[in-house]
């Protein structure tokens, strides 16, 4: 089997070995551990390094070493060995060696940390028992060939911790070749990037949603009614837009306040998303404005139905300040099978102003 070959199967833990690797006598101090460690890298003379250095007894069965020079021969540059020992130890994200069957060689204590087990020595366990199911999709099997054809690779994947809980992580995967060019391990780098994730999903949301409402906001609700257009037309049925205006909120928030008038929006908000169906859209476009996005329209006569419920649901008195307040609503309806998105909102937007026109606390179509 060729190193390569070798390389991708160790990965997909088809080259792992199932025995357990027990240290029968007391390891080495830290310092030690790294500087021998690092020795080994330099020639990697025999990639299971007896568990850095410490030896290894009451293994069923063990890799065979492979030919070269041993640990303890001294190549050119050893004597900066300990600084690079010091400085992979205590670097914070995680790194670790492994050999050509997968298995760990070298591992400092951010890559154990990172994955549930501080404290713990990896050296000798199999790289396959940190695969989360995600990665063995192919993520993992993608990011070995491409390190294959380039020499580096990153990319981001669902690790597992030791406890079993996924994480996502940031992991840069290296080829490790000795003197003569032969592939003899790769060296692994791995971030923890939840709290990263984490912002993003906030970012998101944020780019994508109305702060006040959580709701929708222009930009997706865009995004949306252009989706239920298209599937309109493949599946030929059509697609309502209900352009919402309160009528008389600004005196709303003259007199009982702006932090009054946010409460009576996320109010609106809330009775607006009770009057649909899961697979409706309603938005905030921003101000007293809202609009709800009807999908698969059966017949004509719905959105008008559903307009009336609507407006009826917003009549009802609304506690505010103390007391209790009355809304009501102009809205704009527009029945569309096909067009540009910005062309249906526009249409409806049209017939809610007639109803303004009309005397307000009414249902207008743009027909």
């Amino acid at each position: 089997m060729s190193s390569s070959r070798a390389c991708v199967d160790a990965f997909e833990g088809r080259a792992a070995r199932s025995y357990r690797v027990m240290v029968t006598r007391a390891p080495p101090s830290t310092a030690q551990k790294w500087h021998d460690a690092a020795q080994c890298l330099v020639r990697m003379g025999e990639v299971r390094m007896a568990a850095s250095g410490s030896g290894m007894g009451g293994a069923t069965e063990s890799p065979a070493p492979r030919s070269g020079a041993a640990c303890g021969d001294s190549p050119p540059g050893l004597a900066e060995l300990p600084m690079l020992a010091r400085i992979v130890e205590q670097v914070g994200d995680g790194v670790a060696v492994v050999d050509n069957d997968g298995w760990f060689v070298l591992v400092n204590p951010a890559f154990a940390a990172i994955h549930g087990c501080p404290g713990q020595d990896l050296v000798g366990e199999h790289f396959s028992v940190f695969y989360s199911p995600a990665d063995q999709a192919g993520p993992v099997q993608q990011l070995i060939a491409a390190a294959l054809c380039g020499g580096v690779a990153r990319a981001e994947l669902v690790r597992c911790r030791r406890d079993g809980s996924p994480f996502p992580a940031q992991v840069t995967l290296s080829l490790l070749h000795d003197d003569a060019g032969q592939l003899v391990g790769r060296v692994l780098s791995v971030q923890d990037i939840t709290d990263r994730k984490h912002l993003e999903d906030q970012l998101r949301r944020l780019a994508l949603h109305d702060p006040l409402t959580g709701l929708p906001n222009r930009r997706l609700l865009l995004d949306r009614l252009a989706h239920a257009l298209n599937r309109g037309v493949r599946h030929d049925h059509q697609v309502a837009v209900l352009f919402l205006d309160l009528d008389g909120f600004k005196a709303i928030n003259d007199t009982w306040g702006h932090a009054a008038g946010d409460e009576l929006l996320v109010e609106v908000a809330a009775r607006l998303t009770a009057c649909l169906r899961p697979e409706d859209t309603v938005a905030r476009l921003g101000g007293d404005e809202f609009v709800i996005v009807l999908d698969e329209v059966a017949e004509a006569h719905e959105p008008l139905r559903i307009a009336e419920r609507v407006r009826s649901a917003l009549s009802t008195p609304v506690p505010l300040g103390g007391g209790s307040t009355r809304v009501t609503t102009s809205i704009g309806v527009s029945l569309a099978g096909r067009g540009p998105a910005q062309d249906v909102l526009r249409a409806a937007d049209t017939a809610m102003y007639r109803a303004k026109a009309r005397g307000k606390d009414r249902v207008e179509t743009d027909q």
